[in-house]
């Protein structure tokens, strides 16, 4: 057989394991984990994800050669769940993947076997063939009704308990999140099937038991959720499914709000949020529904998608609402965009290790005397790091600097929003908190006053 690229370095990888025990003793626990196996025919590329907080995302792609073969190798990987595409999303095989693991599979459409492998995936594997009983008609598109879906389902219901009493590995953190997952599968199948276009649908009154069980007042309690790759998809499949079960006529489709109440684990209500955002066409709708449930945006990831969604919405352009960032003052009060409306709004991105920042400042107070008494608010928004923020302070003291001077904590959210890459950036914002631009003269050059008094003239 044709050797993959990663099966030729495996010899290379036990060959410097070898050199190392000879030379240092008994060798290190192995970190290498290594994925193998045959791809289902006429496939040419098998994709490997991981799980980020309840969604897939790619961090490899192998080649499959002329024997269908493929191979993966991860350094030291984050023990949990993988998944493997053969380029249909809907199919995708799930793994268990920790430091040291040797994996071999057979794949096929729909479906996978374990032929060499840790017990984790062999009790990976006995579980998805159960749940194959019920999920297959919906990978593979299967026609079917519910006239012979239900039957299947109301079988494997009961056998679930049993099953999660058999799943007893040495590994305690798989075995828990199996258990957990194995619940979860169940209701994601059931869901999906009953939501998806079949040539005959049921009465309510048809429903197993089953689907009244899935409903909870507060749903996905547990972060184990978020190790699911196919999470996000979960949580948006239940928003729909308490909608078709509900008894109570709506007059129009809930808030995001209202949805997010849901979910009782704030980073799930955080995921189901960011899943939502594709759905929203304007940036006022978007910000309108967003704001009263912003506290959610818990994870870095999650506040980052929040934040492209936006940039998504708009170009910048003049005229557009200026983004409503915020920041200390040297008093240490929050102090944000939106409650400086009502004046025109310089704002200066700098910070105290910035020469050119630096050079600009005897400018920037000689324009600021200038305009005195005008309606015109001049804010300073640094970018020093946190650990500098005692330098920042003293410096805006020893420079007698005026205006509104903001702490931002380093490069954060100003200058992500606004794309900025280097400093000083100045932008200037009217009356209303509408962009005039994002990218101002600076104040050593005579536009910038310009600039300021023309919007001025207009407010």
């Amino acid at each position: 057989m044709k050797p993959t690229k990663v099966s030729r370095l495996l010899p290379l990888v036990a060959c410097l394991a070898w050199n190392a025990r000879a030379v240092a003793g008994p060798a290190p626990v192995p970190t290498l984990a290594v994925i193998q196996g045959q791809a289902p025919e006429k496939v040419k590329k098998i994709t490997l994800f991981a799980v980020e907080e309840g969604r897939k995302a790619e961090i490899a792609n192998a080649m499959v050669d002329e024997q269908h073969a493929f191979a993966f190798a991860i350094p030291s990987p984050k023990e949990g769940f993988y998944y493997l595409s053969v380029g249909d999303r809907s199919a995708d095989t799930r793994i268990y993947i920790k430091p040291g693991d040797q994996l071999k599979l057979k794949m096929e459409r729909g479906a996978y076997s374990v032929q060499a492998g840790s017990v984790e995936n062999k009790q990976l594997w006995q579980w998805q063939e159960q749940l194959g009983t019920i999920s297959r008609h919906i990978i593979l598109a299967d026609t079917a009704t519910y006239m012979t879906f239900f039957p299947k389902l109301e079988v494997l219901v009961p056998k679930v308990t049993g099953l999660k009493k058999a799943v007893n590995t040495p590994n305690k953190k798989f075995n828990e999140l199996l258990k957990y997952t194995m619940d979860v599968d169940v209701e994601h199948a059931a869901m999906a099937f009953l939501l998806m276009p079949h040539p005959k649908h049921p009465e309510k009154s048809q429903y197993p038991a089953f689907y009244k069980q899935i409903i909870q007042d507060k749903k996905y309690c547990d972060s184990k959720l978020l190790a699911n790759g196919d999470a996000g998809s979960i949580v948006r499949l239940y928003e729909t499914f308490t909608y078709i079960m509900s008894t109570e006529k709506r007059q129009g489709p809930a808030s995001l709000e209202e949805n997010a109440r849901l979910f009782c684990n704030d980073t799930i209500k955080g995921l189901f949020i960011t899943e939502s955002l594709p759905g929203f066409r304007t940036f006022d709708k978007l910000t309108d529904a967003v704001t009263p449930v912003k506290q959610y945006l818990i994870t870095e990831n999650q506040q980052q998608r929040y934040l492209a969604a936006e940039k998504a919405l708009r170009k910048f352009a003049a005229g557009e609402q200026g983004f409503n960032f915020a920041g200390e003052d040297t008093n240490g009060k929050k102090v944000t965009f939106n409650e400086l409306k009502g004046k025109v709004v310089v704002v200066d991105v700098w910070a105290t290790w910035c020469g050119p920042c630096k050079a600009e400042l005897p400018h920037l107070q000689k324009l600021e005397e200038e305009l005195r008494g005008r309606n015109v608010t001049f804010v300073g928004y640094s970018v020093d790091e946190t650990k500098d923020k005692e330098k920042w302070s003293a410096f805006v003291k020893e420079k007698d600097m005026k205006g509104v001077q903001l702490f931002g904590a380093g490069w954060s959210e100003i200058t992500k929003f606004y794309d900025i890459k280097g400093i000083p950036r100045f932008m200037v914002f009217d009356q209303q908190g509408k962009i005039v631009t994002i990218d101002a003269p600076r104040p050593s050059t005579p536009e910038l006053k310009a600039l300021i008094e023309k919007t001025l003239g207009k407010g």
